[in-house]
């Protein structure tokens, strides 16, 4: 009797506790089937189309302020970059909303982005370019593979694969804020990146931050009704909830932004200095022992040529890769680009005008109305890296023909070459086939006019400026400091002649400044020419160069900026060779002369200018040869081994920075050591937290929690 009775408890007691398991493990799918918190939910069905739209129409928003405070410095393309993209993510949130496998999303977010690229680099015609990109493309592809960088494949493939990556960004973030109703993470990496763009581009991002702030507080606000609506609680709006949730939130997100404004409306702020982490950086560098002219700080840039017009001011490191060779029988400035309008922070040329040119004919027929003043030479460049369009030509003056030097008569047929007239400069567009180009040789004339001819000219000539010439090359920007205006007054009062003029504001840079290439940027909001001339009264060529043209401009003496190369140094083997590294990448200064043209003047202290201003061509050596903008260099690996070596030396030489490496190697090891006793409740989150079709069974959840109750 007490047996049966046992066996029956044992049973009843087993029935028990079975069906335990199961009601806990029923409670807890309930609980994880929450529509708060399922990715899966069926919440996201009921929603208003409209609703979604809303959300995803201000994450657009949102999204381009990304984009826009790098397009907003009036670079030439900007506008279009800003309305590619733009269209590009409108398109991208659209497809997300729509119900579709994952390999159809795929298929259909590479579509919109092959569509981006067509606009964006296809010109009139997208279409016709679209049938001749894939030949670019095969090529990029080949050439990537054989030489495994980066820089050798072409910037509309560069611009495929930003496309394609921003995509996939856009994909993540409104997967998130849809179905995760998550918002933060994708803000807070967007007043990360506005940040990060003052403290190292410069830029003005103030505005950018205070619409992000905006922005944010919308999403957020709109996602919390369909958390209450999740069964937390019920809105007290029954008809029309989504309308008036979003009036609501709408106020208030404008109201605090508002609010926020008024005490600086208020009260007279001083702007802010920029937060900078390359000071920081110069900190923690004079903790660590090191002085100030020995070590390197963290924005520093190795010298070389970029064709991008980023702002100005970062301190540089000097290079010493060779760009090219080139064969002249004068020793002449490498003419790459020319810059004609000043925002304050950086140069830019908007309204640049090329026509197409032959590769192998005239490139112009002017240039020889004043004999007296130029003199026609011939040069031949051999470049010492990959070189395709889109991409500047670099002569040594007024650029007459060009021939490139290439066996290959059909390679030569397929080089779409560009000139422009206004600013005597040649672009290489393109090329249809994987072929660099190597060498070219150009017929160009440099300018001879002594200091007396250009001194004569000035008192003798009654020609004015050109309305054109005065209309492009006078312009400053309207922020610019009365000091500056002031100044530039005071130094030119007195001379008789443009050219007195020219050397006045030279000889005044030169007495009241000093060469360096450790500067810094100028605060946000701060004009580069000021901080320079009123400051700092340190910087290399590029404060140099740009203080002398705003001077002249401000006494209506027209100038443009050039940037390209110095003239090298002299090959000791090959007689009438020169040289020419990233070190020797330079900036410099036109003056337009009527009668005689664009004559070149040099404002660096310790260059001296080969033609132009009657000087000697042996002066230039022993010349110290600076940078215009970050490069685009070869060996970035080798450069980058040598300073971390030389920075690991120069550590553990001090005894604090090496206990300091030392104590977080051991942090990083205990915390790998703690994960590995994590690891089994992490993969049950990950297993509960993947995005399903159905929810796991019991014997997956099993399985998965076995390990947990061990650890």
């Amino acid at each position: 009797m007490w047996e049966h009775n046992g066996n029956l408890q044992a049973a009843e007691k087993g029935r028990t506790d079975s069906l335990g398991l199961e009601s806990v493990q029923s409670i807890y799918i309930a609980e994880t089937r929450t529509p708060g918190v399922d990715l899966r939910s069926n919440n996201q069905s009921s929603e208003p189309l409209l609703y979604r739209v809303c959300i995803s129409a201000i994450l657009l928003i949102l999204s381009l302020e990304w984009i826009y405070p790098i397009t907003s410095t009036g670079q030439q393309g900007s506008e279009r970059f800003l309305s590619v993209m733009a269209g590009l993510t409108g398109a991208l949130l659209l497809a997300g909303l729509l119900r579709t496998g994952w390999i159809t999303g795929i298929l259909i977010r590479l579509f919109i982005a092959l569509a981006a690229l067509c606009c964006m680099y296809g010109g009139n015609d997208p279409a016709g370019w679209a049938v001749t990109y894939p030949a670019t493309l095969s090529a990029d592809i080949g050439s990537f593979l054989s030489t495994w960088r980066f820089h050798s494949i072409s910037v509309e493939t560069r611009g495929l694969l930003m496309m394609c990556g921003w995509s996939m960004l856009m994909a993540s973030v409104q997967s998130l804020v849809l179905l995760r109703r998550s918002v933060m993470l994708f803000s807070s990496a967007t007043l990360v990146y506005l940040l990060l763009l003052e403290s190292f581009a410069g830029l003005d991002v103030y505005a950018s931050v205070v619409r992000s702030v905006l922005w944010i507080l919308l999403i957020q606000a709109m996602l919390q009704l369909l958390r209450l609506n999740g069964g937390v609680t019920t809105p007290i709006f029954w008809q029309s909830p989504y309308g008036r949730w979003c009036t609501v939130t709408l106020t208030m997100s404008v109201g605090m932004v508002l609010f926020s404004v008024i005490p600086g409306q208020l009260a007279s702020i001083p702007p802010p200095e920029r937060i900078s982490l390359e000071q920081m950086g110069e900190r923690l560098a004079r903790w660590a022992g090191y002085t100030q002219y020995g070590s390197i700080p963290a924005a520093a840039a190795v010298t070389g040529y970029s064709t991008a017009d980023a702002p100005m001011g970062a301190p540089l490191v000097q290079g010493d890769t060779i760009f090219f060779t080139a064969k002249s029988p004068e020793a002449t400035y490498w003419r790459g680009e020319t810059r004609s309008y000043y925002n304050g922070s950086t140069w830019s040329d908007p309204v640049q005008s090329f026509a197409t040119a032959s590769p192998s004919g005239l490139v112009r027929t002017d240039g020889w109305e004043y004999p007296a003043y130029w003199q026609r030479i011939r040069q031949t460049v051999t470049m010492k890296r990959e070189w395709r369009g889109p991409n500047p030509l670099f002569t040594g003056g007024t650029p007459l023909n060009l021939s490139f030097q290439d066996k290959n008569s059909d390679h030569q047929n397929k080089l779409l070459l560009l000139s422009n007239e206004d600013s005597a400069t040649l672009w290489l567009a393109g090329t249809y086939d994987d072929q660099p180009v190597k060498s070219y040789t150009a017929d160009v004339m440099i300018p001879v006019a002594t200091p007396e001819q250009l001194s004569l000219l000035g008192k003798t000539s009654k020609m004015k400026d050109p309305a054109a010439i005065r209309r492009t090359y006078l312009q400053l920007p309207t922020s610019l400091p009365g000091r500056v205006q002031a100044l530039a007054k005071e130094i030119i009062r007195g001379s008789e002649t443009r050219y007195d003029a020219v050397q006045a504001v030279k000889n005044y840079l030169a007495d009241h400044a000093e060469y360096t290439l450790d500067t810094r940027m100028p605060p946000r909001g701060t004009d580069f020419v000021d901080d320079f001339l009123f400051v700092t009264r340190q910087g290399y060529c590029n404060h140099f160069s740009t203080a002398m043209i705003v001077l002249l401009r401000a006494e209506g003496i027209p100038a443009r900026w050039v940037k390209g190369f110095g003239p090298g140094e002299a090959d000791p083997d090959v007689p009438g060779q020169y040289i020419v590294t990233q070190g020797d990448a330079h900036s410099w200064v036109e003056v337009y002369f009527p009668g005689a043209g664009w004559m070149p003047f040099e404002a660096t202290p310790g260059f001296t200018m080969t033609h132009g201003e009657g000087q000697d061509a042996a002066a230039l050596s022993g010349q110290q040869p600076v940078a215009v903008t970050p490069p685009q260099t070869d060996g970035g690996a080798a450069h980058a081994g040598a300073w971390l070596l030389a920075r690991a030396r120069a550590i553990a030489a001090h005894p604090w920075p090496a206990a300091a490496l030392v104590a977080a190697a051991l942090l990083c090891a205990a915390g790998a050591m703690r994960m590995r006793r994590l690891r089994p409740a992490l993969r049950l989150r990950l297993l509960l937290a993947w995005p399903r079709s159905s929810f796991p069974d019991r014997e997956r959840l099993l399985s998965a929690a076995a390990p947990v109750w061990a650890a």
